[in-house]
């Protein structure tokens, strides 16, 4: 008779080998997760930088056929035509191409929302891969069947559903992530109507007021409540009590910079003796006021030094955007929008 088959007993883990199990993938995770982590953020740069790239090059395209202008919405939809020559009243008439250049178009929506009604852009691309503000979002329902109606006397060039109230304090949300220059001023003349400069700055991701990296870090009271939050820009690409963006410049060459000041750009600023000093130019901050003698409000956002910022136009609001002359499309009066 043969041997008795014996049954086979299931070795299991020992506590051992179990816990060096668990340590080797602790280990794993630990240098896996960075790495993702890491190649997650330069995917979301990368697409960041080259949603910036596209609005300028949406911009340039217009230029090629406008005699080298970036987009200018009040050139679009002008004021109205003085047909008989006795001066401009409401019995004139609004004619395409003809009439003094509207200049209250002329904020960041409807500059915008024009380069989506000509198909230049699409909602999708003025929107963050980083957005933080529960405010900014995709505008998804563009109205491209608005062109051509009639809102009384003139016609819609554009969809003005689309909003650039970064604070929401009219709209109560926005449709655009992305600081611009404003169309005003001295820097419009040089950067805007003709080709611009390779050291300035004319769309970048967007920064604190007036470049205050103070405004990155909460304020904290003596219990350890937060009494003022962090500006959402700080986690747009960095994190808090930091900055961190992408930058295209007038000719089109992007960058990514740590910091308000990027290495080249600098202002000139004339002392009470005359003399001359080039100092480095925070891209948020107006900090010089312009030659010209305009007579808008906020004379230091009309300089010629780089200022990037949100606008909007409201019209119960005249100083949100204001044209201040009806002869001078850069005499204006303005807010600048930060969160």
């Amino acid at each position: 008779m043969g041997n008795p088959i014996m049954p086979h007993r299931l070795r299991a883990f020992t506590l051992v080998e179990l816990l060096v199990v668990i340590t080797i993938i602790a280990i794993l995770m630990a240098i896996i997760l960075p790495s993702l982590s890491g190649a997650q953020r330069a995917a979301r740069e990368a697409k960041e930088r080259k949603q910036l790239g596209d609005v300028n090059t949406a911009w340039k395209t217009w230029a090629t056929s406008h005699h080298n202008a970036y987009p200018i919405p009040g050139l679009v939809r002008r004021q109205r035509f003085d047909v008989n020559g006795n001066g401009v009243d409401s019995s004139d008439p609004f004619v395409m191409g003809s009439g003094r250049e509207k200049a209250l178009w002329n904020d960041h929506a409807s500059v915008l929302s024009l380069c989506i009604m000509e198909n230049l852009l699409s909602p999708e691309q003025l929107v963050s891969p980083n957005e933080y503000s529960d405010l900014v979002y995709a505008y998804d329902s563009y109205d491209y069947k608005v062109l051509g109606a009639s809102d009384g006397d003139d016609t819609e060039k554009w969809d003005r559903g689309f909003s650039n109230d970064l604070l929401g304090q009219h709209a109560g949300y926005c449709h655009n992530s992305y600081a611009i220059m404003p169309l005003a001023g001295e820097r419009r003349r040089d950067q805007w109507d003709r080709p611009g400069d390779s050291s300035f700055v004319v769309v970048a991701t967007r920064g604190p007021l007036e470049g205050d990296a103070t405004l990155l870090n909460e304020e904290v009271d003596d219990n350890g409540t937060v009494t003022t939050p962090a500006s959402n820009t700080a986690f747009l690409m960095a994190k808090a009590g930091a900055w961190r963006g992408i930058l295209v410049y007038a000719d089109g060459h992007t960058d990514i910079a740590d910091g308000f000041y990027p290495q080249g750009s600098t202002y000139e600023k004339v002392e009470s003796d005359g003399s001359r000093l080039t100092l480095p130019d925070n891209i948020f901050k107006g900090d010089v006021e312009p030659d010209v003698p305009y007579q808008s409000q906020t004379l230091g956002l009309l300089g010629r030094d780089i200022l990037l910022t949100h606008t909007d136009y409201d019209e119960n609001d005249t100083s949100s955007w204001f044209s201040e002359s009806e002869i001078n499309p850069s005499d204006i009066t303005f807010t600048p929008l930060h969160d």
